[in-house]
């Protein structure tokens, strides 16, 4: 017991010291260089707090780059995980979705639909949420054909004796067997989303992050692209440890404690 907190108390020391460390070599290798090749973390750290709400102009472009990756996650969640569902369920269109539909998206470049949205939706907030969606739809129906794929057939057939009625066996037993695979989609899709929104909106969008970064390039304002990147990162970071990890625990408790020796054993 002591050995394993020592060792949390190490690895914690280490990555925190790591951290520390990048950030003071940050610090001292600015004052080394031009301000526009690294500029100091000192001044990125005051634009980080323009763009969260200190200057609302600027926070404007934060909030909706973040409204724009929330739309997208949302839709390529629902319409990829319909899309397996059809598969699975519609054996006439499964060779389409899962032979022909997949690949092609899956093999679609990012900048050939950036340009498609371009040409279809010119510069909007519309064309930003199409190209983020359907660069992220392959991402989730590919994991949750996964899922399908090593859904226990002997528990769906055993279910089939106990009622044919699909939408109940659907709801009651497929859908929580596959909450893992879609729970996996919405980690990856919501890190992706914000990597796609920039691109996205470097190429077409009225505002947003990527725009402010599209602007900061034009005017070697280092500065804004270091702290838009910031911003993401630490996003990112924040959803995926207190929200996440925190829904996880929250919805796989019982799976965790069946699979930990002790506590399946424990009396109730």
């Amino acid at each position: 017991m002591r050995e394993s907190a020592l060792a949390r108390a190490s690895s914690a020391f280490l990555t925190d010291g790591l951290v520390v460390g990048l950030l003071i070599a940050w610090y001292f290798g600015a004052k080394h260089v031009q301000p526009y090749l690294l500029p100091s973390p000192l001044s990125v750290g005051s634009k980080v707090l323009d763009l969260l709400g200190r200057d609302p102009a600027l926070a404007e472009n934060t909030l909706v780059s973040a409204e724009r990756v929330v739309v997208s996650v949302v839709l390529a969640l629902v319409l990829g995980s319909a899309l397996v569902m059809v598969a699975r369920y519609v054996p006439v269109l499964r060779r389409f979705i899962v032979n022909r539909f997949m690949p092609f998206m899956n093999a679609m470049p990012a900048l050939g639909w950036a340009i498609v949205g371009l040409f279809w939706f010119h510069v909007s907030n519309s064309g930003v949420v199409f190209v983020e969606v359907v660069i992220l739809l392959p991402f989730v129906m590919i994991n949750m054909w996964e899922g399908m794929k090593e859904l226990d057939n002997d528990l769906l057939e055993m279910t089939m004796s106990f009622t044919r009625n699909r939408p109940r066996t659907l709801i009651k037993v497929v859908l929580p067997l596959l909450l893992p695979y879609f729970f996996a989609s919405l980690r990856i899709s919501f890190g992706t989303a914000w990597k796609i929104a920039l691109f996205a909106e470097l190429f077409g969008a009225p505002s947003g992050l990527g725009y402010l970064i599209n602007l900061a390039q034009q005017n070697t304002d280092s500065v804004t692209v270091f702290a838009a990147i910031i911003i993401i990162i630490g996003i990112v970071f924040l959803v995926q440890r207190l929200v996440f990890d925190q829904i996880e625990k929250l919805l796989f408790k019982q799976r965790d404690a069946i699979s930990t020796p002790g506590k399946a054993n424990a009396p109730v």
